[in-house]
């Protein structure tokens, strides 16, 4: 904050402190409670878990979980968009190159890395996502948010009639990413394929809307696979 002279700052009201402290606290049992889901889906052969049990593993009253979530669905949907959040995380600390090809490619990277450092909790996730529920997630604009990260006004690779739509790419990738995990989550691509499929899948989408220089470097890795 820049002062004028003569200005000083105010401090801080008990009210605003209190509230401060609350939230923190909250975010505190929210994270202790999505931790011990996480757990409870990596020790579970059928992953899936109790409310009972997760209460009792995240070290909170039975009640907990409800109030912070409402139900199981809550807390998977809840562990996705923590697992949204840590890939743009890691994706900004990255040093991230010019290019939109690269940096799509460094996204994909970031993202199968992670999902890959626990993929039987990821695994038990991604599939109830794809259940159909009586309330819509919000998988898809956080995941078009994720991907929208690569644009960031780096469209100097893209053609010169591809740039009006360029608005649409955070979409089209987030759909090409999500379609590679389902494969995956139905155990058709093994772990140690994913990072590959993502890679040619954001390619293909890349392919219609890159100028002609640049279809030559992807179609070049494309068949080289």
């Amino acid at each position: 904050m820049i002062l004028l002279s003569g200005q000083q700052t105010r401090p801080a009201t008990t009210k605003q402190m209190t509230d401060t402290l609350r939230d923190r606290n909250k975010q505190v049992a929210r994270d202790a409670v999505l931790d011990a889901a996480e757990r409870l889906l990596c020790s579970s052969d059928t992953a899936d878990f109790s409310m009972r049990a997760l209460a009792a593993e995240a070290g909170v009253g039975f009640t907990t979980p409800f109030n912070h979530f409402g139900n199981k669905t809550a807390i998977i949907r809840a562990i996705s968009a923590r697992l949204i959040e840590r890939m743009a995380a890691r994706f900004q600390t990255k040093t991230k190159p010019d290019g939109l090809i690269d940096r799509t490619f460094l996204l994909a990277d970031v993202a199968v890395e992670l999902v890959l450092k626990q993929p039987e909790v990821h695994r038990a996730v991604i599939g109830s996502l794809g259940v159909a529920s009586s309330t819509p997630s919000a998988v898809m604009p956080q995941s078009q948010s994720l991907w929208s990260l690569v644009l960031e006004g780096k469209t100097s690779e893209l053609a010169r009639d591809a740039k009006p739509v360029a608005n649409q790419l955070p979409e089209q990738l987030a759909l090409a990413f999500r379609g590679c995990l389902s494969f995956w989550v139905a155990g058709e691509i093994g772990d140690e394929q994913l990072c590959g499929t993502v890679r040619r899948a954001v390619s293909l989408v890349l392919l219609g809307l890159v100028s002609p220089k640049h279809r030559v470097r992807l179609l070049t890795q494309l068949a080289e696979g």
